[in-house]
C-alpha cells in the first residue's frame, strides 16, 4: 500500500499548552528543512481543527484509535516527538497512551522513533515498565538531558543526546535600547500541593519592589493561571497567558530578569538573552539549568545573590546548540525512513 505520510507526530498536542506547541511547531519546521513536504506530515493531537490550521498539516484526533490507526496504516513512520510523555508525576495515563501508540505503530507498520524526550520519573515500576517496552521499539532514540541518558543506559538501551526541539525556532533577544525593568517570571502546578510556587511569587514580589521593577507573570497554559491565582498574587502584577509563539515577544519585552519553573520557559528566556533564575521541580529543568549555568532557586534563598551569578546565555553556544539539533534531527529522520542497517530493534 502507497504511504500517504512520511511522520506521524505524536505528543502532547492541541492541549493548550504552549511549551508542547512550541515542541511540534519545532519539528515541523526541520522536517520541511530536511525535505519533507508539509502533505507527507501528520499530528496526533487532542484540538486536531486547531493543529491542522495553526500548522498547515493533517491532524487526527489522538484519542480516536479508529483514526489513528488508520493515520499510523497511511504512514512510513511514527515520531514519539519531545517533551516528557513518558514519565507518571500525575498519573500512569501518559506512559499508557503512549505505549499504546508505539503499540498501534507497530502493528499498521509505521517505524516508532523518539527525538528529544525527557524520561521519568517514575513512582510505580509500571510506569517504568511501559516507558522501557516502548522505547525499546523506537529507533533511533534522542533524549534532551542527562537524566533521562543514563535512564536509558540502565535499561541497556542505545540513544542519542541532543538539545531541546525549541532550538530550532528564532526568537528577537529582548531589544537592547529599550527600558529594561520588568522582572517576568513563571509558576506552574507541583505535585502534592507543595508550598514551593507560593514562597516563589512572594520572593518575586519582594524582589521586584526592592529593585524598582514591574512584576509580570508569564502564564504557559491554563493551569499556569489558576496557579498563580491560587497563589495570591498581588494585583498590582501584569498577566500574560500564552496562547501561541508569537505571544512570547510580547511578554518578554522589557524584561531585566526572569525566574522561571518551566522547562520552555527558561528556554525562551535563554534564548532572548535574559539573566535567569531557575526553579528546579523536575529533574529536566534541573538538568537545563546546569548545561547552561542558570543558578537554582531551592525554595529559600533571596534571589539577590543567584542573580549576581546569572548571566545571558552565550549566542555562541546557543548558534552552537542549535546547529547540533538541526543535524541530529536530519540524521535521526534518515534513519527512520529507512537506513535499515541502524535499525537494530527487538520487534519480538
Amino acid at each position: 500500500m502507497a504511504k500517504v505520510y512520511d511522520v506521524v507526530l505524536s505528543g502532547y498536542y492541541g492541549f493548550g499548552n504552549l511549551g508542547d506547541e512550541l515542541i511540534c511547531r519545532a519539528l515541523i519546521e526541520m522536517a520541511l528543512k530536511a525535505g519533507i513536504d508539509k502533505s507527507r506530515l501528520c499530528v496526533l493531537s487532542a484540538n486536531p481543527k486547531e493543529t491542522s490550521e495553526q500548522f498547515g498539516v493533517a491532524a487526527v484526533d489522538r484519542w480516536n484509535l479508529f483514526e489513528v490507526f488508520r493515520a499510523l496504516r497511511q504512514s512510513r513512520s511514527l515520531l514519539l516527538g519531545g517533551g516528557g510523555l513518558f514519565q507518571d508525576s500525575t498519573s500512569l495515563r501518559s506512559s499508557l497512551y503512549y505505549w499504546g501508540v508505539v503499540f498501534l505503530a507497530r502493528m499498521a507498520g509505521a517505524r516508532p522513533w523518539a527525538f528529544g524526550q525527557s524520561v521519568g520519573p517514575f513512582r510505580s515500576k509500571l510506569a517504568a515498565k511501559l516507558a522501557r517496552n516502548a522505547l525499546k521499539h523506537c529507533s533511533p532514540r534522542y533524549v534532551r538531558d542527562d537524566n533521562s541518558a543514563a535512564l536509558l543506559s540502565s535499561w541497556g538501551l542505545e540513544f542519542f543526546l541532543a538539545p531541546d526541539a525549541v532550538f530550532a525556532l528564532s526568537f528577537k533577544e529582548a531589544v537592547k535600547t529599550s527600558a529594561r525593568d520588568v522582572l517576568v517570571f513563571n509558576v506552574r502546578p507541583l505535585p502534592q500541593r507543595e508550598e514551593g510556587v507560593k514562597l516563589l511569587v512572594r520572593e518575586a514580589e519582594r524582589f521586584a519592589k526592592m529593585q524598582g521593577y514591574k512584576l509580570r507573570a508569564v502564564c504557559m497554559a491554563e493551569e499556569d493561571l489558576k496557579e498563580l491565582k491560587a497563589s495570591g498574587v498581588s494585583p498590582d502584577c501584569e498577566v500574560f497567558l500564552l496562547k501561541g509563539a508569537g505571544d512570547a515577544e510580547p511578554a518578554f519585552e522589557g524584561a531585566a530578569k526572569a525566574v522561571g519553573m518551566r522547562l520552555h520557559f527558561c528556554l525562551l528566556a535563554l534564548l532572548k538573552g535574559i539573566p535567569l533564575v531557575a526553579f528546579p521541580y523536575d529533574p529536566k529543568v534541573r538538568s537545563f539549568a546546569l548545561t547552561w549555568n542558570i543558578p537554582l532557586w531551592e525554595r529559600g534563598e533571596r534571589f539577590d545573590s543567584l542573580f549576581l551569578e546569572a548571566r545571558p546565555a552565550e549566542g555562541q553556544k546557543v548558534a552552537e546548540a542549535e546547529e547540533a539539533l538541526r543535524k541530529s534531527f536530519d540524521s535521526a529522520l534518515k534513519i527512520a525512513l529507512g537506513d535499515e542497517e541502524h535499525w537494530n530493534v527487538n520487534n519480538s
